[in-house]
């Protein structure tokens, strides 16, 4: 009996595809697994590390894996988390209009002229100071005999002694202060002083370098000189004259948005609009003829 030819198998040339089916998986694998990590969201990168475990092992995973010893229902929740504080606006105090620290700033400001009106409680009964509250703030009018001798603006030994008090108190205090200069209508012309502009503005700066030596921030400090051209009396007679010559020490009120660098404030404009911290008014000797001041 004739033996049955062997049959040979078919080579198949075409096993590299498998080799290659997987090498390019695994490259494709690895160019995904290279991308979550260069991405800078943690969850997406944790979900992606999740799924390609669960396709190249078949073992099922969860979302949001327990840590080993922690229970479940340990786990944070969102009523858990604390409320994210609201940003709070800052407080604006209107002008003229008060605010949510507008009685916080007038309560400052009295309390600061009556501690002034203290100091000076001598002076203020032989009328030579008066401490009043204005709409800009607290308004120290301080009669010029006080403080100079007649058409000069050196300080006196007197003036240094009052001024002293009053810078103690405006140490403490974080308002700007502006200092303005006055005079009566009587023409000045000196080599020292040629107008009636130059020896207000002077005598405002005289009174300004002085709080500064005592300790007050010069940040805080303008001094302005107003001339003749704002009086509190008429220059007709000699008792108004007196009244005229002064300097005002005004610290500035935040409600009345002014600062230092405003245009000069004027408290005489605004005398009759406030009460007067210090009812008592000045009563001033007229000077003798030819005399100024």
């Amino acid at each position: 009996m004739a033996r049955k030819k062997a049959h040979e198998e078919h080579e198949n040339h075409e096993r590299w595809l498998v080799s290659y089916a997987d090498f390019i998986t695994l490259l494709f694998a690895f160019f995904v697994v290279m991308y979550s990590i260069s991405s800078l969201n943690e969850g997406k990168y944790k979900v992606l590390s999740q799924t390609m475990i669960a396709a190249f092992t078949g073992q099922p995973t969860t979302p949001n894996p327990v840590q080993v010893g922690q229970p479940f229902n340990s786990m944070p929740s969102a009523i858990d988390l604390p409320p994210i504080p609201k940003p709070q606006k800052p407080e604006i105090i209107e002008p003229g209009r008060g605010g949510p620290g507008a009685k916080e700033v007038q309560k400052t400001l009295q309390g600061v002229a009556e501690k002034i009106q203290t100091l000076l409680a001598s002076a203020i009964r032989k009328g030579d100071v008066r401490v009043r509250m204005t709409p800009l703030g607290v308004v120290i009018d301080i009669h010029d005999t006080v403080l100079f001798a007649s058409g000069q603006a050196a300080l006196t030994p007197q003036a240094q002694d009052l001024l002293n008090q009053i810078a103690g108190v405006l140490q403490g205090v974080a308002y700007p202060i502006q200092v303005n200069g006055f005079t009566d209508t009587t023409p000045i012309h000196t080599a020292q002083f040629p107008s009636n502009w130059a020896l207000s503005a002077a005598r405002a700066v005289s009174v300004v370098e002085m709080f500064i030596e005592q300790g007050v921030k010069p940040e805080q400090l303008v001094a302005a000189g107003y001339g003749q051209y704002h009086p509190v009396e008429s220059n007709d007679t000699a008792k108004g004259r007196a009244a005229n010559r002064r300097v005002s020490v005004v610290i500035v009120s935040p409600l009345s948005n002014a600062t230092v660098t405003d245009t000069p404030l004027n408290p005489a404009e605004t005398r009759d609009a406030s009460p007067v911290v210090s009812p008592v008014a000045p009563s001033v000797t007229p000077p003798s003829p030819g005399k100024h001041s």
